[in-house]
């Protein structure tokens, strides 16, 4: 007799279609820098209005026009997006190397705490110990990225006592690392092979070093010369632009600026232009930024931690859920704290891959 097809339950749902929509990735603003470069861009269409007035003035006292070719700006600007690209791809790597240490975090947490459930000593309080203090260093390396001292998501996982000196600990991730070494030692006396130990050993150090690697993008920011460098010709591109467009219009604009209705619209041409390129050229400097720091809340684009993080803990702590010694309930999304701003939703997924 065949064995009747496995039922489907509500943890083995159909992924759902896959759903884009172009217009509202166009609009929406909520993970868009655009709020945050509008009063710049505002500023700068100010100041391009101010310069087409003081030009009007010029040739009406003097007779002499301003304008120049645009043809120098057009190799200005071919350089100027260049080293804006070459910024943001600097930042981009930044980002992506904080996501691949932290892949890093996610697979030696696993291992470490299979490891230790494998060829760890058949104790289930020294098992339980071990796998609280394996899912504890996720939360632990998130809060010290972000400068936090505050653990509400380890009142699960640590009793009050480990919790008040993990707070107190210069380096929080050294102290629970520590812990962990000194369980694999506890658990060393208590049995465990010499193969499980060494390999148990070799996760936890690397723990450390992407600890240490993600401390490194933390601690290093872009160089400021060259930031300021850039910035700099941004605003001297952007002052300067007004003068090249006036050349692009009629021979007579000058003249019939203040005239006549056609030259009225044309004049509010010029700070249009010159706002349309701010809003491009500043976006992408501002992304550049934007991406210097992966683990900052108030960054646009910062890595979602704490999907990470609970979901690391949920993988593990359902690992002691299988052996019938142990008994709890999985954390949930919902039971850890979160920042102001983070983008997450109960029912949604993070791909941690």
């Amino acid at each position: 007799m065949q064995p009747e097809p496995a039922k489907l339950t509500s943890s083995r749902l159909p992924p759902k279609p896959l759903s884009y929509s172009y217009w509202l990735g166009t609009f929406v603003l909520s993970r868009s820098v655009a709020p945050r470069i509008l009063v710049d861009v505002l500023l700068f269409g100010a100041m391009s209005t101010i310069t087409i007035v003081a030009v009007n003035y010029v040739s009406r006292a003097w007779n002499v026009s301003l304008a120049i070719p645009a043809r120098p700006f057009e190799v200005a600007g071919a350089v100027l997006g260049l080293l804006l690209v070459l910024r943001l791809n600097a930042g981009y790597d930044r980002w992506w190397e904080a996501r691949k240490l932290w892949g890093g975090i996610i697979n030696q947490s696993r291992n470490l705490a299979i490891v230790g459930l494998a060829y760890g000593p058949d104790d289930p309080r020294w098992q339980s110990q071990f796998v609280r203090w394996t899912a504890a260093f996720p939360h632990v390396a998130r809060r010290s990225l972000r400068s936090e001292k505050h653990f509400p998501e380890l009142a699960n996982l640590l009793d009050e006592p480990s919790v008040a000196l993990l707070s107190k600990s210069d380096h929080m991730p050294d102290f629970v690392a520590t812990r962990i070494a000194m369980m694999l030692a506890e658990g060393r006396r208590m049995g465990m092979d010499s193969f499980g130990f060494s390999h148990a050993e070799e996760q936890r150090a690397r723990l450390i070093d992407c600890m240490g690697g993600c401390e490194r993008i933390l601690n290093t920011p872009f160089p400021r010369a060259g930031a300021i460098q850039l910035r700099q010709f941004i605003f001297i591109f952007l002052a300067t632009l007004p003068f090249a467009i006036l050349n692009d219009f009629e021979s007579d604009m000058l003249s019939t600026m203040w005239g006549d209705k056609s030259g009225n619209r044309r004049f509010w041409l010029v700070p249009f232009f010159v706002m349309l390129l701010a809003y491009m050229l500043l976006a992408l400097d501002r992304i550049g930024m934007e991406l210097q720091n992966p683990f900052d809340t108030l960054r646009v684009d910062f890595l979602p931690l704490d999907d990470i993080c609970t979901t690391i803990e949920r993988n593990l702590m359902e690992l002691l859920l299988n052996d019938e010694r142990h008994h709890f309930d999985a954390p949930h999304r919902d039971d850890v704290e979160l920042p102001p701003d983070a983008s997450t939703h109960p029912e949604s997924k993070v791909d941690i891959s």
